[in-house]
């Protein structure tokens, strides 16, 4: 990616001495993308309470965590990023920082969402045995349950309970929840950066610890994922996760039952590291948010058409194969082919697809209009609609709250050829 005329600086807010290689990691891919490069570690609380951050660069923000990682001063923090109009991933995440990392509150927005629920882990908060024992007698749950901390990291504070009498060997369970455990044959750790699964790396426990979570969560055995069809189910649902938790960079942790094979949804994580996955993926991750960042910026420098057509065509490796294929069919203006389409858009009750039935609509009937009409209509006022949108955050770059790469794909599609008819008026 070309340098720019006025250089732009990356801010990397992480003051937790564990996670200064990421902060590298950064200073490495700033200067190899022609990016400035600006690191906090700490800010003074009265500093922040005054505002008076303007001495700070505060364009382009990863927000990590602070040192003092206070959860007022992070959100305090947050806020004011997003006042300014700094672009920041995961700013306006779902629960704010405090409960977007709450295992039981993520459980809560994948069963909310349509396509997501059919994923979600059975998981309660765990007050008192008789609290655990109601749902275990109620069949909501069953033996062996996992009793985890409801912030837990890193497979830590994880306990397996096989009957009874373990339960009763519990002596505290707050801040715990209870979760179904599922006997797993591997589990995947997939980086969603911008509504788009970048990499997918595939882990293996400790098969003579089968109990060794700290095993599960950093991998035993490490492998890139190539399988292109569990490739395209993975991402499908991280794509989801992410964007319903309103996160544009997130690693998303998914499972896979050894004995019915069904995938399940562990959790999304809202500052994931890669330290065991990019020797293992040969996939930058730092590069990879910095080239977001370079599309973001970009978004407030260039026309809309320019910044669609190069959002998309610069991730089309990473769509589905059906989708890559409906967005070449689009451009070339085949007939006929957007009610086949209308699978991606029939998903409206999830939040963060609100704006893309109406969006859709719009764009297919006039996409109809000019593919199968003799005499079309004038589309300059529905491009200029859209031009006015604010681009989605969570990924797809069309219009507020539209989703992931996928939908954005077929919308980004659908305007472009419309967008290349009105131009040849």
């Amino acid at each position: 990616m070309e340098k720019k005329a006025t250089q732009r600086t990356i801010t990397v807010i992480e003051g937790r001495a564990e996670n200064q290689q990421i902060v590298e990691d950064f200073k490495i891919a700033a200067k190899n993308r022609g990016w400035g490069f600006w690191h906090l570690a700490k800010l003074n609380s009265d500093k922040l309470a005054r505002n008076d951050l303007a001495d700070i660069p505060l364009d382009f923000v990863v927000y990590r965590a602070l040192m003092q990682n206070d959860y007022s001063e992070s959100e305090r923090l947050l806020f004011y990023l997003k006042n300014k109009g700094a672009i920041a991933p995961n700013a306006d995440a779902a629960g704010a920082r405090a409960s977007t990392s709450d295992k039981h509150f993520q459980q809560g927005l994948f069963l909310l969402d349509p396509v997501l629920k059919e994923y979600a882990l059975p998981t309660f908060k765990a007050k008192h045995k008789a609290n655990v024992m109601s749902y275990i007698n109620g069949g909501r749950v069953h033996f062996p349950i996992l009793l985890k901390h409801r912030y837990g990291t890193t497979g830590k504070n994880i306990i397996l309970i096989k009957n009874e009498e373990e339960l009763d060997e519990i002596k505290s369970f707050n801040n715990y929840i209870i979760e179904q455990y599922i006997e797993a044959e591997c589990d995947w750790r997939v980086f969603v950066v911008g509504g788009t699964a970048v990499g997918i790396m595939r882990k293996y426990g400790d098969p003579a610890h089968p109990e060794d979570f700290v095993a599960w969560s950093g991998g035993r055995k490490r492998v890139l994922e190539d399988d292109p069809d569990t490739i395209e189910i993975l991402s499908k649902i991280a794509c989801r996760a992410a964007a319903a938790s309103r996160l544009e960079y997130a690693g998303v942790d998914i499972l896979r039952d050894a004995k019915t094979k069904k995938y399940y949804l562990l959790e999304t994580n809202y500052s994931a590291g890669w330290m065991n996955f990019m020797p293992i993926t040969h996939i930058n991750i730092p590069e990879i948010v910095i080239d977001w960042f370079d599309d973001r910026g970009d978004a407030k420098e260039q026309p809309v058409n320019i910044v669609v057509k190069n959002y998309i065509e610069r991730r089309k490796e990473y769509l589905s194969r059906a989708t890559r294929d409906y967005y070449d069919r689009i451009l070339s203006g085949e007939k006929g082919i957007t009610k086949n389409l209308e699978e991606y858009f029939k998903y409206e009750p999830a939040k963060y697809l609100c704006d893309t039935g109406t969006i859709f609509k719009k764009l297919s009937d006039a996409y109809k209009d000019l593919t199968e009409s003799k005499t079309p209509k004038d589309y300059k006022p529905l491009i200029e609609e859209i031009d006015q949108m604010p681009l989605s955050w969570t990924g797809n770059f069309i219009g507020p709250e539209t989703g992931t790469i996928e939908e954005g794909a077929i919308l980004a599609a659908l305007y472009l050829f419309i967008l290349g008819k009105i131009d040849k008026v």
